[in-house]
């Protein structure tokens, strides 16, 4: 009958909920609840309630930019801002909890690394969203200029690693500078790994750009445009080249990078050297196991005219 009566008794309002939360966490631990304990814990519950509903706000309209592959602008320091304000408003609003000894101290500790680990989450994965979003911006863009310069006829030799060289670099720094605006130093969310990822990605991008699809199909398209124009029977040749691009990958981490090359008439010889056999984001890229030492890839040109 007393079970009964209890299973249908039910909190009517909020206040009715907290105040019974309270008295909960006080005769959990003391044997008498003063109502200088109970006022410091409602305090305490009701700072975070008020600081958790407006960094949430605020954290959905970063979430909603980039739902839309857009970064935010000075996420960085506005994050760190943003995190510093709410648990200075909540050290203020519980200042008098903190300085009852016993469970009330524990308690307004407890709650108050709870807003903490809430808030430093949704940041982290908010900083990891934004890094791939530039990422993929940025290599993007490489790639589409790779594309502008494929075809010519210094493709595959030594001249155009040299000269694409400069392009990853710039992109790199492009990379980077975008990245100081994600930072969060004091959640040791920092560039530093991010930045040597996307050099390698650069760098694996320009060295298997002229075998991509992207690249392969305008070849196709260059071909078909060459085939259906009219030749004079004077112009007949046929024109064979061999291209070979080796890379050597020994074991490091990325700090050691190089091209060397020579060509003769239609033929090309481009070694690589780069010792990022170590690196975390090259193993990943071939499925958790470290790159071949050796890399070669043969390209024979044929160049028919009739």
């Amino acid at each position: 009958m007393a079970s009964d009566a209890a299973s249908q008794t039910q909190v009517s309002t909020n206040i009715s909920s907290t105040i019974a939360n309270v008295y909960t966490q006080i005769n959990s631990v003391t044997s008498e609840a003063s109502p200088t304990s109970t006022a410091a814990i409602l305090a305490c519950d009701d700072s975070f309630s008020r600081n958790h509903k407006t960094v949430r706000a605020k954290l959905a309209s970063w979430k909603s930019r980039t739902g839309r592959n857009l970064t935010v602008d000075n996420f960085g320091s506005a994050a760190a801002q943003l995190l510093k304000r709410t648990m200075e408003s909540f050290d203020r609003d519980t200042i008098s909890a903190a300085g009852i000894a016993g469970s009330v101290a524990s308690y307004r500790l407890e709650v108050r690394s709870k807003l903490q680990a809430r808030f430093e989450s949704v940041i982290r994965e908010l900083f990891t969203l934004q890094t791939e979003i530039l990422e993929k911006s940025i290599l993007k863009k490489f790639s589409s200029m790779l594309l502008r310069k494929h075809g010519k006829d210094n493709e595959g030799t030594e001249k155009f690693y040299n000269d694409n060289a400069a392009a990853v670099r710039s992109a790199a720094f492009t990379f980077d500078q975008a990245m100081e605006d994600l930072e969060v130093p004091s959640l040791s969310l920092t560039k530093s790994k991010a930045s040597q990822d996307m050099s390698n990605k650069l760098n694996s991008a320009l060295l298997s750009f002229p075998d991509s699809p992207a690249a392969r199909l305008k070849d196709m398209k260059q071909v078909n445009k060459a085939v259906s124009k009219e030749k004079k029977p004077s112009e007949r040749s046929v024109d064979l080249g061999l291209d070979l691009v080796a890379m050597i990958r020994p074991d490091g981490f990325g700090n050691l990078q190089g091209f060397g090359g020579y060509q003769l008439g239609g033929n090309n010889v481009i070694v690589g050297v780069h010792n990022d056999a170590d690196e975390p984001g090259v193993i990943a890229q071939f499925g958790g196991k470290r790159p071949p030492f050796l890399r070669v890839q043969p390209k024979l040109k044929v160049d028919i005219e009739l």
